[in-house]
């Protein structure tokens, strides 16, 4: 019933060709109709104000946000704040800063902190604010408000994305929390899970319109999708989404019922690298089956394509898929400092 809600309203508030030329006004006026129907507050307990339900739940609304091509990050304000919000339900100075989202006033970009001490904004507009959060100490967070009014913003790979890079050092409002070890890997984990439901949305999408198209292009009398090179290649594309999803969902399962921390590491991770390797090949041979016209500005092939990279991208810069492999295969054997590597 969430995802038929979700599919309805974006469709048509927010089909994927509207990702070309969405404003900062009307994704300003969009974010307060998702707020109205409550998503901001999915992950946030029922005594702050919120729905109180789970990730699992969160998964369905970010899957959704990716195969529109949504323009707002609807993934960190879901995960961040409210998340927080949920592991120290006695921190009500979490209550001024989530009550815009809420309310639909605004919402917080994304900010990850960079080598050179700047901060890389995602979905960065003018009069945006942007929200980081930093772990100084093994106990302690940190979250930072930045103003990205007076920087240049362009884009990345994805063309519906907006990216600035801000200075790190002066944000215009701070709090300290205190978070155990326990608490950051869930944050993370969950956040990430929800970027992961998002790439694999897209995909989705992609696969979709490319099986649409082999069963109306014709080639010598006969549909291109009676070939076996194009349907197996779309089967296997089939399949690997759908493990990658079912694997995504029972990662938000295991977050939501408290599993033990190796565990749920492990169930996040495998759930990460399905959907990244998964979603880039299902994507990429959207656009061969498409052939010259899935090259086309005019296609939304090159959109969904380029969602896909610039979040694998995000994700993959945390830590590399090798390093990522490696501790789950040493995990997989017991090894104690892997488990906590992937926790952690």
């Amino acid at each position: 019933m969430l995802a038929d809600a979700a599919r309805r309203l974006l469709d048509e508030r927010h089909p994927p060709a509207r990702a070309r030329d969405a404003d900062a006004g009307f994704r300003a006026a969009l974010w307060g109709e998702l707020a109205a129907m409550g998503w901001p507050a999915l992950l946030l307990p029922e005594a702050a104000g919120g729905m109180g339900l789970g990730l699992a739940a969160a998964w369905t609304l970010a899957g959704e946000a990716g195969r529109h091509l949504l323009g707002v990050p609807l993934a960190a304000n879901l995960a961040w704040l409210p998340g927080l919000r949920a592991a120290r339900p006695e921190a009500a100075l979490l209550d001024a800063w989530l009550a815009p989202v809420l309310a639909g006033q605004a919402y917080y970009a994304p900010a990850a902190a960079q080598a050179d001490g700047t901060l890389l904004v995602e979905y960065a507009a003018p009069g945006t604010l942007a929200l980081a959060l930093r772990r100084p100490a093994p106990d302690r967070i940190e979250i930072e408000c930045h103003t990205v009014a007076d920087a240049v913003i362009g884009t990345g790979l994805d063309p519906a994305i907006g990216t600035a890079r801000i200075p790190g050092g002066a944000p215009v409002r701070r709090a300290a929390l205190a978070l155990d070890e326990a608490g950051w890997s869930r944050l993370c984990q969950g956040y990430r899970l929800l970027r992961s439901a998002e790439l694999l949305g897209a995909a989705g999408a992609a696969l979709d319109a490319a099986a649409a198209h082999a069963r109306e292009r014709q080639q010598f009398g006969r549909p291109i999708g009676a070939n076996q090179a194009i349907k197996h290649k779309l089967a296997d594309d089939w399949m690997a989404l759908d493990d990658a999803g079912l694997a995504g969902r029972a990662a938000a399962q295991a977050l939501d019922r408290d599993a033990p921390a190796g565990e749920a590491a492990h169930a996040c991770a495998v759930a990460e690298l399905l959907a990244v390797e998964a979603g880039r090949r299902a994507a990429e041979n959207a656009i061969q089956v498409h052939g010259a016209l899935g090259i086309a500005w005019e296609c939304d092939m090159h959109l969904f394509l380029k969602r896909v990279l610039h979040i694998a991208g995000m994700l993959d810069s945390g830590r590399r898929r090798g390093e990522l492999l490696d501790l789950l295969w040493r995990a997989d054997g017991e090894d104690p400092a892997a488990r906590a590597s992937l926790a952690a």
